[in-house]
């Protein structure tokens, strides 16, 4: 009879080590996905801004361009 009564506390230590497991795992799961979409919508937010930042710059060297090319037409008007 003393042998099915540590063998109980074993079967009990190794279901409560599951049980945790199976409870912790889904936790883990769940942490690991809310910081890869807080890490995701930073990222996000850093590419608009680089973006929008190119979007600017390019935008300034075309006006430049333009006044340039209206500069050097009333140049040539000058001229002739």
């Amino acid at each position: 009879m003393s042998s099915t009564v540590p063998t109980a506390k074993k079967s009990n230590k190794k279901l409560f080590i599951l049980l945790s497991l199976g409870l912790l795992i889904p936790v883990l799961l769940i942490a690991i996905a809310f910081l890869a979409v807080k890490s995701d919508a930073k990222n996000q937010r850093e590419y608009d801004r680089i973006r929008q930042e190119q979007a600017e710059k390019f935008e300034r060297q075309k006006q430049q361009q333009k006044a340039q090319q209206d500069l050097n037409q009333s140049q040539k008007q000058v001229e002739s």
